[in-house]
């Protein structure tokens, strides 16, 4: 087992096989920098920074100089979307549901305030919003085949992100808000599943059409759903079952039809009492891993869950990564390795994006460590 591919070693990992090296994900909407720091950090490291930094969350537009530095095994393709419109006041229109964003410190927020359907109080309200996606448009999957080609062709890892034709239960909170969002399965029921029908059945349509033209060359695909806070989950088990898990396996079972790779679910802060329904929707992987949450601790993950789960992300970025010396963050790597990484099922990554606080030591130190010590048997060094 030498000279394996970063694919090779990803399948491995994520089929709970020890592979060559443990595979390093850097790259992704959730496993990256936020935009703001980008550019700070590739001036820091001699790196020609990008022209603009884009994502909502984390940096989508990497440098390949900055990703081949950091190690990085991933090439990240994403689905095409519609241009966005920007209103008064920092505020931004998305082009493809019409939900609002607010730029504020460097960030995307995505305040109740300004979710356009709101005050909607029946079916005839959520069919007045004008902005729906069209399944047929031609800029979500404009010359996406041939990128995934390119990408494959690489052997690294190609992270298919769906973007938010893969997260329901992000655009039904930032449509109606997250306090109607909560309140209308019990209030408002029948608005409830009609919003929610409509939004899956149009991600559906849309991945449907995407991954019939990518779908072969992807490893990983990524669907979103936040639905946990830093102390527990947003709702119950019993709640997630009945109102979020038929719509979540709608375009899992659908995704399955029609590629081979491996799903992760991306659920921030202490999901770990919705595991059970994440693995009956059928995810294969859990990101972010956010280790310093409640009850996610990388040991009690790995005994309770390491075979039927494969763990990407872990690496702490509230605490360790901004705060800690470089040999702290070193000696951090090496013990979530040496938790999450016997036996395979573990892609390192951190637990979100990277933070502006963060010194870029601290990057290169994480990364490097992991490079290092990520070569298997894992734990014995």
């Amino acid at each position: 087992m030498s000279g394996m591919t970063p694919r090779e070693n990803f399948w491995r990992a994520v089929n709970h096989q020890e592979p060559e090296r443990v595979p390093i994900f850097w790259g992704g909407t959730n496993s990256s920098i936020v935009p703001a720091h980008y550019n700070a950090l590739c001036a820091a490291l001699g790196v020609r920074p990008a022209v603009r930094p884009v994502g909502d969350f984390g940096t989508v537009n990497l440098q390949p100089e900055l990703k081949a530095r950091f190690h990085s095994d991933v090439e990240l393709l994403i689905l095409g979307s519609p241009p966005r419109r920007r209103l008064e006041g920092g505020v931004v229109q998305d082009g493809m549901w019409g939900f609002r964003m607010k730029e504020v410190g460097g960030y995307r927020t995505f305040p109740d305030t300004l979710a356009p359907l709101r005050r909607a109080r029946n079916v005839e309200d959520v069919e007045n919003h004008p902005i729906w996606p069209d399944p047929d448009g031609a800029v979500y999957c404009a010359d996406q085949r041939a990128i995934a080609q390119k990408l494959h062709g690489t052997g690294k890892i190609v992270l298919g992100e769906a973007s938010y034709a893969g997260a329901p239960f992000f655009i039904y909170p930032w449509l109606r808000g997250v306090d109607q969002w909560m309140m209308d399965p019990y209030a408002n029921p029948g608005l409830y599943h009609h919003l929610a029908t409509k939004i899956t059945n149009l991600s559906e349509a849309i991945l449907e059409r995407w991954l019939s033209d990518v779908g072969e060359y992807l490893d990983v695909l990524c669907f979103y759903d936040d639905i946990a806070m830093q102390t527990g989950p947003m709702v119950s088990l019993d709640h997630y079952r009945r109102w979020i898990l038929p719509y979540e396996r709608r375009l899992v079972d659908k995704a399955r039809t029609l590629t081979k790779a491996k799903f992760s679910i991306h659920c921030c802060g202490s999901c770990y009492d919705l595991l059970p329904g994440f693995i009956e929707v059928g995810y294969d992987i859990l990101n972010p891993v956010q280790t310093r949450a409640k009850d996610m601790e990388a040991s009690r993950l790995k005994k309770d869950y390491g075979e039927r789960l494969c763990f990407y992300g872990g690496l702490d970025i509230q605490r360790l990564l901004p705060f800690g010396t470089p040999d702290e963050v070193r000696q951090g790597v090496k013990d979530l390795i040496r938790t999450l990484g016997p036996g395979g099922g573990f892609l390192f990554a951190t637990s979100h994006n990277i933070e502006p606080d963060t010194p870029p030591e601290n990057i290169v130190a994480m990364f490097d460590a992991a490079y290092e010590l990520g070569r298997y048997p894992v734990g014995l060094s």
